[in-house]
């Protein structure tokens, strides 16, 4: 009996020694169930944003629903045209105060992927607010472009606000019109004596009826005549995207239409708060404005 204690006692101190020993030269053996977990497979577009840049994140070979946030921002995913990838796509708002704000994405059975944006202040350049003859031929002043908005105007705004549950799209945005050439800058902030106004959306140089498509697949919410706006379209592309086509000159298309995307929406024109041909063209995104030629160019990271 004295002889079996004697080796049971040996045995427990040379199975503490080696469990030390273990410890020390093989840590990595020491794991934890939770870091078993694999990574997600996870694509952003940037970890470094201005204030109205896009977010474009993808979660590759994933067939499960996934969820995630990005700061206080839920995320809504959709399914990529190979149906092989979900995608969700988000901004910084215009004003979004900057800092680092947590991405974080919740793929069920792999580990939590997280991520610091960072949102800088982006400077926009002030220009001159002025009414020309033409315009006030129009029947515009300075005045009256800052009143309260008619009733066309809030229907719009809206209309907006809508989130619609499923995405209409599942490739990347395009350029409304061939030749994309920016003369009106987004983000623009003009100023007259009395009056301030920021630019939401970027001004594109168009001869007159030039053709213009739309941006992706979606569904007409509005077509119809704004004072300032002009003739105006806007397209729910979905999970709260709209894209939106001011001073046209002709609608090629009628509310509740569906559209594919290169569509024509309508002919460029310069009705409404506007002195030459162009093309207004606006991205929303639930209710904030984005830099529309970013957003477009950002997106194409869906096909990667």
């Amino acid at each position: 009996m004295w002889y079996n204690g004697f080796m049971d006692f040996k045995l427990t101190v040379i199975c503490i020694w080696l469990a030390i020993a273990g410890a020390i030269l093989f840590p990595c053996l020491n794991v934890n169930a939770e870091n078993t977990l694999l990574s997600p497979e996870v694509f952003i577009s940037s970890d470094k944003l201005l204030q109205a840049d896009t977010l474009l994140i993808v979660v590759k070979n994933e067939t499960n629903e996934i969820t995630g946030t990005f700061g206080l921002i839920k995320l809504r995913f959709f399914r990529d045209k190979r149906d092989k990838n979900w995608v969700a796509i988000t901004g910084a708002a215009i004003d979004k105060k900057p800092g680092e704000y947590k991405l974080s994405i919740n793929v069920p059975g792999k580990a939590i992927f997280e991520k610091n944006i960072l949102v800088s202040k982006r400077d926009f350049p002030a220009t001159s607010l002025v009414v020309t003859k033409q315009l006030i031929q129009k029947g515009f002043t300075l005045k009256n472009i800052f009143t309260v908005p008619d009733k066309k105007s809030k229907e719009l705004a809206e209309i907006l606000k809508i989130i619609t549950a499923a995405s209409y799209v599942n490739k990347p945005f395009v350029y409304p019109m061939f030749g994309v050439k920016d003369v009106g800058s987004f983000g623009n902030i003009r100023k007259s004596k009395d009056y301030t106004a920021q630019h939401l959306g970027v001004d594109l140089d168009a001869l007159l009826n030039t053709p213009v498509f739309s941006v992706n697949d979606g569904k007409v919410v509005f077509a119809d005549n704004i004072k300032n706006n002009g003739n105006t379209v806007a397209i729910d592309h979905g999970l709260g995207v709209y894209s939106l086509y001011l001073h046209l000159n002709k609608f090629n298309v009628a509310e509740g239409q569906t559209v594919k995307l290169g569509d024509i929406v309508g002919l460029s024109g310069d009705t409404g708060y506007s002195i030459n041909p162009h093309l207004h063209f606006s991205i929303k995104m639930r209710g904030t404005s984005l830099d529309p030629l970013k957003f477009v160019q950002v997106t194409q990271g869906m096909a990667n």
